[in-house]
């Protein structure tokens, strides 16, 4: 059978599929990735479908969608049947409405202004929210502490292609970092978000915003209860590489209040995000070679490098 073919049946039984669990008819199917798709249904209504593999994620994010108040935050729709989801091969399939627009580009100054404005509206409403089941999550530093014993794994890499000493000062900073950001009391901030039902989207990257006329937040698989300042920490370090690892400018986008500057840096400085993408790279299909990829590591771990010392020095100063 060809490739054309296979696309074909595929499509036709997920056809069959969504009118025979969902009632609804579509009369176009586009593979966006997997387990997500565009359809235009017959009557020109445009939907994203999506695959999820954990059940009570959906049902979360169904419950806080419903509660949230952010009319630019692209919930879930129902089907035709009034079901929430339907469930095919261990995969839960939700519908939303399609945006039309463009991701945004953080190498955009005002992208980069767009996301923080939509992400400070998200966190407005994203208050006083009670769920009926919430999902629990490991503290950050745990979870950063799993996503280095991960990393370790790889030093044989770094070693095969001569980057030993890039290795050494990737764990030496997480580990030291780490354990600065741990003196904060974490567990009364988690304890105080979950007692008031403060949530954060925890997905911050360029494509999880949409601009048109306004800037949309999509995508809420990460959606849970915790203090807000985590999503600005995430979005801080998405920002630097653009911003050629500039403190000032970094602060220019007031993310956070003064009261919490010194909180937020700290834990900025945890190199959490260069570990993420080497293993979603190891994991992925490699577009170059290790080699390749530890080369420009190493010349954006020296500017993260100088941002370290002018965070720290700032943060000693004040």
């Amino acid at each position: 059978m060809s490739s054309t073919d296979q696309r074909d049946e595929f499509k036709n039984r997920l056809s069959s599929f969504l009118f025979q669990e969902g009632e609804l008819e579509v009369k176009k199917i586009s593979v966006i990735k997997p387990y997500v798709c565009y359809l235009k249904t017959v009557e020109n209504e445009a939907l994203i479908l999506k695959g999820h593999r954990i059940k009570e994620n959906v049902e979360q994010q169904w419950e806080f969608l419903n509660a949230l108040a952010d009319s630019n935050c692209v919930g879930f729709t129902r089907y035709p049947n009034g079901r929430k989801f339907i469930t095919r091969k261990n995969y839960h399939w939700t519908l939303a409405p399609y945006i039309k627009g463009e991701k945004l580009n953080y190498n955009f100054p005002q992208d980069r202004t767009k996301a923080v404005r939509a992400l400070k509206s998200f966190h407005k409403y994203a208050r006083n929210i009670v769920v009926s089941r919430p999902l629990s999550k490991d503290i950050f530093y745990i979870r950063w502490n799993k996503r280095l014993l991960s990393f370790k794994k790889t030093e044989y890499l770094f070693n095969e292609n001569g980057f030993e000493n890039l290795y050494k000062d990737i764990v030496q900073t997480t580990v030291v970092q780490l354990k600065l950001a741990m003196q904060f009391p974490w567990k009364r901030y988690e304890y105080e978000a979950r007692r008031k039902g403060i949530w954060v989207h925890g997905d911050v990257a360029s494509h999880n915003f949409i601009k048109n006329k306004s800037t949309y937040l999509i995508d809420f698989d990460l959606v849970h209860s915790t203090p807000q300042i985590h999503d600005y920490i995430q979005l801080g370090q998405r920002y630097l590489p653009y911003l050629e690892w500039s403190l000032d400018d970094l602060l220019s986008y007031d993310m956070v209040q003064d009261s919490e500057k010194q909180i937020w840096l700290q834990t900025i400085m945890i190199p959490s995000d260069v570990l993420r993408e080497w293993l979603h790279y190891l994991a992925d299909n490699r577009t170059i070679t290790v080699f390749e990829y530890l080369s420009q590591l190493e010349e954006s771990w020296e500017k993260r490098r100088i941002f370290l010392k002018n965070t720290k020095l700032m943060l000693k100063l004040s």
